[in-house]
């Protein structure tokens, strides 16, 4: 039994060496088929932006920024082939609801109504192996937001927005992460 065991254990080894050299999609250079695909996020001229103007604190702009950067990575990691870079610029931006000054003592209630829904103007850029394979200009919008089951159940502070990206990346990318 033994022996039987042991030339198991050697036959998984030398298949687990020779897997990732094999297993290389055809025109994808080793190195960058291992790493994911990436997206970095441009925010530019947030002053102009509804929901980044000026009475938005510090922090929370910071914040709501990371939160997209992370989405749109999320996204791409899952919607894009391994090795593949995406440049993301956000030329406007609508977060879902609006802020209600009357509903509060802070200020800071957002109302979430059928009227308020998010909105995401973006250009991007999809490189591989130092190509642009990709770009585009597009205007993201979830009108129906509230009807979203998985976003309304969701906890997370931008659910709404991660949701209609979330739809764009598989209606716009659907298909091309193999």
């Amino acid at each position: 039994m033994r022996p039987t065991r042991l030339s198991v254990l050697t036959l998984l080894a030398a298949l687990v060496a020779a897997g990732p050299a094999s297993a290389t999609p055809a025109g994808i250079s080793p190195a960058a088929a291992a790493a994911p695909a990436t997206a970095r996020v441009n925010f530019i001229a947030p002053q102009g932006y509804v929901d980044g103007n000026l009475e938005w604190s510090p922090v929370d702009q910071r914040l709501t920024f990371e939160g997209l950067s992370r989405i749109f990575d999320r996204e791409a990691r899952r919607a894009l082939p391994p090795g593949t870079a995406m440049e993301v610029d956000i030329l406007a931006l609508d977060l879902a609801g609006k802020i209600d000054p009357l509903a509060s003592r802070t200020g800071e209630l957002r109302v979430m109504r059928a009227d308020t829904w998010p909105s995401l103007t973006l250009r991007y850029r999809l490189v591989r192996d130092g190509r642009v394979v990709g770009r585009g200009e597009e205007t993201l919008r979830s009108m129906n937001y509230l009807m979203n089951p998985r976003a309304a159940r969701s906890g997370e502070p931008l659910r709404y927005e991660r949701a209609m990206i979330a739809d764009w990346f598989r209606a716009r990318f659907a298909g091309t992460s193999s």
